[in-house]
């Protein structure tokens, strides 16, 4: 098989795309980001909510809710919620992404909404980056430190 295939035959006698081709595949993710979808935590860039909302969108993915808790106090106030999210790739692939999120984390100015959506996005963000392989990818560091 000719490397311009940009496909190779693996040990399990499936098709994968040759290392390069998915190189590219992982550096395209990343370039459609803008500097306003990364944000930097402890000197390192970490990719927000937009940003894998964009990558979703460009990769085509679907998202389902698989699961959800919400705990609530006497007072029917939010005080903790978790999500189980899947998503989908046109081809079936799918990967699930769990997320939580505590009132004790920070101060929420709307706790009852802000609470859930915050555990459902790290679930969708979570199940995204482990169904495209780019959880941590990050091809250069630098690039996002002087976009930044």
């Amino acid at each position: 098989m000719e490397e311009k295939d940009a496909m190779t035959r693996h040990c399990l006698d499936g098709r994968f795309p040759t290392v390069s081709l998915f190189k590219d595949y992982q550096n395209a993710a990343m370039a459609i980001l803008e500097k306003s979808d990364i944000t930097m935590i402890s000197g390192n860039p970490f990719i927000k909510k937009s940003g894998w909302r964009k990558i979703s969108f460009y990769f085509n993915l679907s998202y389902e809710i698989k699961d959800r808790t919400i705990e609530f106090d006497d007072n029917r106030n939010v005080q903790r919620a978790e999500f189980v999210v899947r998503a989908y790739m046109q081809g079936g692939r799918f990967s699930d992404g769990w997320g939580s999120c505590d009132r004790r984390e920070k101060r929420f100015l709307k706790p009852n909404h802000d609470i859930p959506s915050t555990a459902e996005t790290r679930a969708k963000n979570k199940a995204c980056q482990d169904l495209l392989g780019i959880g941590e990818y990050r091809p250069s560091a630098n690039k996002f430190h002087q976009k930044v």
